[in-house]
């Protein structure tokens, strides 16, 4: 593991410079002075977690966007290895890849055992939700409207609205999504 300076200057920089901002309005909505951002970027200080939470409360992250090591440039995720975002009794979602604050997406993998049922309340506004059907048959609702799903067919939609899946067939539904997060 490199050294958590290191690792914050990387982070900060790289955040500031995808929301296309200066040193100086950084340390305006943060109220962390321009020296001292500077050194936690080039990493010659080690910033109290005061300053950090005043940096990430400044650019609406979260702290642990500054202090997350980057990832390797290849990642393979096995199927048992993969970390379980949601059980049910006769449904599980995997998530294969967390969401990423640069990229705007995360995806994950579900499998909807025969009856499984499961509703989602909705995602914050912008969330556009990409399934794609690998195996069976699934209804979804999106709305007040249902659309019928089989191997090999995709669809796209807010993620904002009332949606439900439910497995009516007599095989497991698997099936992968993406969320993508439009708006911040």
């Amino acid at each position: 593991m490199d050294d958590i300076p290191t690792i914050i200057g990387i982070n900060l920089k790289k955040i500031r410079k995808n929301k296309q901002m200066t040193l100086e309005a950084l340390s305006q909505i943060s109220g962390v002075s321009i020296s001292m951002l500077g050194e936690i970027e080039r990493g010659v200080t080690n910033p109290t977690i005061t300053i950090l939470w005043k940096i990430a409360d400044g650019l609406k992250i979260s702290l642990s966007d500054l202090i997350q090591q980057h990832e390797p440039d290849i990642s393979v995720v096995y199927q048992k290895d993969a970390a379980a975002s949601l059980i049910g009794d006769s449904y599980k979602i995997l998530s294969l890849f967390k969401f990423d604050a640069d990229k705007k997406f995360e995806v994950f993998y579900k499998l909807l055992e025969p009856g499984a049922y499961f509703e989602s309340e909705g995602h914050r506004f912008g969330v556009e939700e990409y399934l794609f059907i690998c195996g069976g048959t699934l209804t979804l609702n999106v709305g007040n409207k249902e659309y019928l799903l089989s191997q090999g067919d995709a669809i796209r939609f807010s993620g904002e609205n009332i949606h439900s899946y439910h497995n009516q067939g007599e095989t497991t539904v698997s099936a992968f999504t993406i969320l993508y997060y439009a708006s911040e």
